[in-house]
């Protein structure tokens, strides 16, 4: 199991996501949720511990870009409507598949989501 892989199963365990769990749960975002538990995993050392500690600051690069670039309105328009449409699972998923592809900073996480662009607007073959 990858790193990011690990991410998304301690992260889906922690907030009590299912493949079918909708983005808002009782007037609470999910997405935010995922966010808010990386950066408390990093800014408060102590709040998680041990796996869930490491596997949460892993991902925090990838939080950090996604943050800039998704909610910040720096991507390109069809990705962030694709990644704001994402399940939480989904959104787990794709922030290890973050952690997978060595994001360590915002520059990184530009060129992840200019890839994504590529795909997502690349003619159906």
């Amino acid at each position: 199991m990858t790193k990011g892989q690990q991410f998304a199963k301690i992260m889906r365990s922690n907030l009590g996501i299912g493949a079918r769990t909708r983005r808002f749960r009782k007037g609470v975002d999910l997405h935010a949720q995922i966010i808010e538990c990386v950066r408390n995993a990093t800014y408060y050392p102590g709040c998680y511990t041990g796996e869930r500690a490491e596997s949460f600051q892993a991902a925090f690069a990838a939080q950090v870009s996604y943050t800039k670039h998704i909610t910040g309105g720096r991507a390109d328009v069809s990705v962030i409507t694709h990644t704001t449409t994402l399940t939480p699972w989904q959104l787990c998923a794709l922030l290890g598949d973050m952690v997978d592809a060595g994001i360590t900073n915002v520059g990184e996480g530009e060129r992840f989501f200019a890839d994504m662009a590529r795909q997502l607007t690349a003619p159906a073959a």
